[in-house]
């Protein structure tokens, strides 16, 4: 009969999930002091077996509750099958479970960046926990927050959990680190100007590069030498070079915006590119530079040649629009 136990214990322990949750309080309690009684390191399913044999307990969920007081330091693993006491035999293992319960919560906060699901009542002082706003709880831990004594409820389906005071110290000092810390997305003054440098030094490498590009492909043009940048005399011009359609033609007509993109095909355009594109038409090109591919020989740009708005925001064109800014003009003195 007991081969027969252990078999199923191994298989069923084997299908454990972590969306299976966890052991309630009582039964975790059951678990730890038993394996606290032990001397000598026990085979998991062992335990769980005699855990079994005291309450109904789901065998998934208790794989789960050992693998959870092992990551609190409460359990430790003695090899992939064994498991022993991790503190002292005297511990008061529900205050113990309680605190490390507090303190993932936290880091569970910070981590999603949840921290607005904490509320003092205006009144009462009491720190309420809105548990609408918490992240994901699937693996049960949920219910470990509140059979531990973490936080409270009034009812089971109760939304708001009041924090229980001896634990508001954890949640005090995980919020004010949070705060200490920058907003989500936050980037600094340093980090934005590295980041428009390094997007200058792209973009200035791709125009050298079209401008070989067009030398190369004019290099029979007796005026290829004039094929240049513009950006550089004229930020505002609207395009970046200046470069002829032909060899039969003598003054530059084709005006060119060049555009750095890396593996995705993305690049911005601007409100004065597009006016520029429909004041030449057919005599404007994006050309959109794949930086990654700039050093092959054979390399040649994507090139749209008398692009539109209009072109871009087809639902047939291939391209996804979005807009990054908007401009806001009063009609009157608000």
């Amino acid at each position: 009969m007991s081969k027969q136990i252990s078999a199923r214990s191994l298989r069923l322990m084997s299908n454990a999930r972590l969306s299976d949750g966890l052991l309630p309080a009582s039964a975790t309690i059951t678990l730890i002091e038993l394996l606290a009684e032990r001397r000598l390191p026990a085979e998991k399913e062992h335990l769980i077996r005699d855990v079994a044999a005291i309450t109904p307990i789901s065998w998934s969920r208790a794989r789960n509750t050992i693998t959870k007081l092992s990551s609190y330091g409460l359990i430790r693993l003695a090899s992939s099958t064994e498991v022993t006491i991790g503190g002292d035999a005297a511990t008061d293992w529900r205050a113990s479970i309680a605190k490390q319960v507090a303190l993932e919560l936290t880091v569970r906060l910070t981590k999603a960046n949840a921290w607005s699901c904490l509320r003092l009542e205006a009144v009462a002082g009491a720190a309420k926990i809105d548990t609408m706003m918490l992240p994901p709880l699937l693996d049960g831990f949920g219910m470990w927050v509140v059979d531990f004594g973490v936080a409270e409820r009034s009812s089971i389906s109760a939304r708001h959990w009041t924090v229980a005071l001896e634990h508001m110290h954890v949640f005090w000092s995980g919020v004010k680190s949070a705060n200490l810390g920058l907003p989500h997305r936050a980037k600094s003054a340093e980090h934005l100007a590295a980041e428009l440098e390094r997007k200058a030094m792209y973009g200035k490498a791709a125009e050298e590069w079209v401008v070989n590009f067009e030398r190369r492909r004019l290099r029979m043009h007796p005026l290829r030498e004039q094929i240049r940048r513009i950006s550089m005399d004229d930020v505002a011009a609207g395009y970046d070079i200046l470069s002829f359609a032909s060899l039969t033609s003598l003054q530059h007509d084709l005006f060119i915006e060049v555009k750095s993109h890396g593996a995705t095909k993305l690049f911005h355009w601007s409100r004065n590119e597009i006016d520029t594109a429909r004041k030449f038409g057919e005599s404007y090109a994006l050309y959109l530079v794949d930086r990654n591919r700039c050093a092959d020989p054979e390399y040649i740009p994507h090139i749209i040649t008398g692009p539109s708005r209009e072109m871009f925001s087809s639902s047939q064109s291939g391209w996804k629009v979005e807009a990054t800014s908007f401009e806001h003009i009063a009609l009157a003195d608000l």
